[in-house]
């Protein structure tokens, strides 16, 4: 009997034991995860500062560059309405599309002239004869690839590498919405609002630039440095210089380099808010977070992995994990176990005790009771019978109230596949028609365009490219229709055409599930 009692004793013991036991395993944990997390954090901003102070010198010393290469003379000259390429562009023909196509049927094989170009060409030629080796030596001891002449009428008169931008008008439809547009735009409506001219400075951000073989690949993604050229204070055209993404990742990748082994890594972020680039040292690793660049129009993100910036804390955090899980697994097991025992216990049946008569003598003969002796107790009126708990009603709180239905416009899946429903379609409008956002505005009569000083702009469609500019209430209906409007006229097959697709169906699904289509 004394066994069984200390056993059970130890069955009812053994589980507040490892109770303890799984709460210090568990605080321990916390505790390891906290440290975790404190060391990747710390690996994170420390590598965020030393990307933001990399990137802000190479800002800078693309910015001086341009100011330097724009205030010399022979910029100054190339560019002039009088002996520049402006000049010699408006003599090829009176027609600017002839002339253009003209200089890119000369210039089909790169920088250098096809042989029997026309006779037309002439004077440009004796232009570019004299000024391109000088832009060559230029360019090649500078952190820009290409730079573009544009003369105050928007026409691209010069380009290094004579890509698709070179002979451009910038202000006819088709390439107003091309990123070398949207700068000289900018920087004629600035002109109007400054003193002196030569403040005048636009930095875009990463994007696919005029010419893009691929615009996925890193030779077709760059940045545009652009300052008007002045001469004897008269603004004689535009010079954009062509900052190229591999720059900024030979930038980044010489910093992350060291810190490869520790699983960070950056990527630049493009005008559509993405990663602009994936090099291949940050692949595999989870974004950590956008951060700007102080004092340029630049953002950047951090790639880390976090498992790695733990280094021998997280394997401590997964053994006191596994150790946490198995203690409260086997925990559970005996409580389990010494309940069913003391259940067991309980249910066994006992000897029914003796009836009263058998170990009580026999009463004697019921006596007539004196007149002194009290009466018989009385005996207790029943308790009246329970009242069943359903009679009751529901206890306060005890039902559960229907929980409201969900708010689709609230919902982040609905909006995000929006805001992809709307890139993607742009995109391949973009691409199929070759026309930006504008022309698809006004030739859907969906949206709005508006009238900015100088420059047409579309402010309702441009918060629906991003989700956090995307309304509380969006206008689903349009984003659809805009959709379908650009898969009807855009008959061009291939993987952007499936892609608008998908999403498409993907943001109906969403509009079926609530009843609202």
């Amino acid at each position: 009997m004394i066994g069984v009692v200390g056993f059970k004793g130890w069955a009812i013991r053994a589980p507040a034991g490892l109770a303890t036991i799984a709460v210090l395993l568990c605080l321990s944990l916390l505790t390891a995860l906290y440290a975790v997390m404190d060391r990747a954090d710390t690996a994170v901003a420390t590598a965020r500062d030393m990307a933001a102070h990399d990137l802000g010198i190479l800002y800078d010393s693309a910015r001086d560059q341009s100011a330097a290469f724009s205030s010399t003379s022979f910029i100054g000259y190339s560019v002039g309405r009088y002996y520049g390429f402006a000049s010699a562009f408006a003599q090829i023909s009176p027609n600017p599309e002839r002339a253009a196509a003209l200089l890119r049927t000369a210039f089909a094989g790169g920088d250098a002239p096809q042989p029997g170009a026309s006779s037309a060409l002439a004077p440009y030629m004796a232009v570019h004869d004299r000024f391109h080796a000088s832009f060559v030596d230029m360019i090649g001891a500078s952190v820009f690839d290409d730079l573009y002449l544009i003369d105050r009428l928007g026409r691209v008169v010069y380009s290094l590498r004579k890509d698709g931008a070179f002979g451009l008008d910038l202000n006819d439809a088709r390439a107003r919405d091309t990123p070398l547009g949207q700068a000289f735009r900018e920087i004629m409506a600035r002109l109007q609002q400054v003193d002196d001219p030569n403040q005048v400075l636009v930095v875009t951000r990463p994007q696919a630039l005029d010419g893009a073989t691929t615009p996925d690949h890193p030779d077709g993604v760059g940045m545009l440095v652009a300052r008007p050229v002045v001469r004897h204070g008269a603004v004689e055209g535009v010079v954009a210089f062509r900052l190229p993404l591999a720059t900024v990742d030979r930038r980044l990748g010489a910093l992350a380099r060291p810190l490869a082994r520790r699983g960070i890594g950056f990527a630049l972020i493009d005008a559509g808010g993405r990663p602009a680039d994936a090099p291949a040292a940050a692949r595999g690793l989870a974004p950590s977070g956008i951060y700007p660049v102080p004092g340029t129009p630049w953002e950047f993100q951090v790639l880390a992995s976090r498992w790695a910036l733990s280094g021998w804390l997280g394997w401590w955090t997964w053994c006191l994990a596994l150790a946490s899980v198995t203690g409260g697994a086997w925990g559970w097991r005996q409580a389990r176990r010494s309940c069913a025992g003391l259940a067991a216990e309980t249910d066994t049946p006992h000897a029914a005790p003796a009836p009263l008569a058998a170990i009580m003598p026999a009463s004697p003969p019921e006596a007539v009771p004196s007149q002194g002796a009290p009466p018989p107790p009385v005996p207790a009126e029943s308790s009246p019978p329970p009242v069943p708990v359903s009679a009751l009603g529901p206890a306060p709180g005890g039902v559960a109230e229907r929980e409201p239905a969900n708010d689709l416009d609230a919902n982040e899946e609905f909006r995000r596949c929006i805001v992809d429903v709307m890139t993607l379609a742009l995109d391949f409008w973009h691409h199929a028609k070759r026309k930006g956002k504008i022309e698809l505005a006004e030739e859907s009569g969906l949206w709005r365009v508006y009238m900015d000083r100088s420059s047409l702009q579309t402010r309702t469609l441009d918060k629906y490219l991003l989700v956090e500019t995307l309304p509380r209430n969006p206008r689903w209906r349009d984003v659809v229709r805009t959709a379908e409007f650009v898969l009807r006229h855009c008959p061009d097959a291939g993987a952007e055409r499936e892609g608008v697709r998908e999403a498409l169906g993907r943001l109906k699904q969403h509009l079926r599930h609530a009843e609202r289509i």
